[in-house]
C-alpha cells in the first residue's frame, strides 16, 4: 500500500452515507430532526429519550431510531415519528442540507486527530470501499448533495428498503410493523 499523507489517512467516507450526508446529518443532530424530536419528546410528551444514528457496511446501510416510552405510549409515539420524519424530509431547506454538509465536513476533519478514530475510519474505508478514497473526494461528495438527493433518499427509504422494529418491555400496544411500513409509504 502506498503512503499517505497524513490527513489522507482516516477518511470517514462512507458509500451510501456520504452520498445522502444531509439525511444522516439530519437524522441526528441538524434542526429538522432536532425540531422533530422536541415534538416528540418534549411538546407531546410521548418518550423520556429518542434519537437517531446510521451505520454503514459493505452491502447495506441503516439508520436506527431509539426512543423510550411507556407501554401506553407506543403506539402514538410510533404513528407520530413516521410522520414527524416524514414532515422534515418534505420540508428541508437548502440551509439545512449546507448546515449538514458542514457538519460532515467538520466531522471528517475532527476525526483525523484521534488515533482511534482514524484506524477504525481506515479499517471501514477497506471494508466498504476496498481503498481509502482521498479527503477532496470525499469533501466533494459531500457538496454534491442537494435537498432533491435529500427527498429522493427518503422516498426510497420510505418504499424500496426493509424495515425493522424491535420493542423490550411490555408492548401489548404496539402497533404491527406492517402498519408502520403502510404508514410511512402513504
Amino acid at each position: 500500500m502506498a503512503e499517505r499523507p497524513a490527513i489522507e489517512r482516516g477518511i470517514n467516507v462512507v458509500k451510501i452515507i456520504s452520498v445522502v450526508a444531509p439525511l444522516a446529518g439530519l437524522l441526528g443532530t441538524v434542526t429538522g430532526m432536532i425540531v422533530t424530536f422536541q415534538q416528540i419528546r418534549e411538546t407531546r410528551g410521548l418518550c423520556y429519550s429518542i434519537f437517531a444514528q446510521t451505520g454503514a457496511y459493505e452491502d447495506t446501510g441503516m439508520t436506527t431510531i431509539y426512543a423510550g416510552t411507556s407501554a401506553n405510549q407506543i403506539g402514538e409515539l410510533a404513528n407520530v415519528t413516521i410522520d414527524e420524519m416524514k414532515r422534515a424530509a418534505d420540508d428541508m431547506s437548502e440551509a439545512e442540507v449546507a448546515r449538514a454538509r458542514a457538519q460532515m465536513k467538520a466531522g471528517l476533519l475532527m476525526g483525523l486527530e484521534s488515533p482511534s478514530n482514524r484506524a477504525e475510519r481506515l479499517a471501514r474505508m477497506l471494508q466498504i470501499w476496498g481503498r481509502i478514497p482521498a479527503l477532496s473526494e470525499a469533501i466533494d461528495r459531500i457538496d454534491a448533495v442537494s435537498v432533491q438527493d435529500v427527498r429522493d433518499y427518503a422516498a426510497r427509504t420510505a418504499t424500496q428498503y426493509g424495515s425493522a422494529l424491535a420493542v423490550y418491555g411490555p408492548a401489548d400496544e404496539t402497533p404491527l410493523l406492517e402498519a408502520l411500513r403502510e404508514r410511512l409509504v402513504a
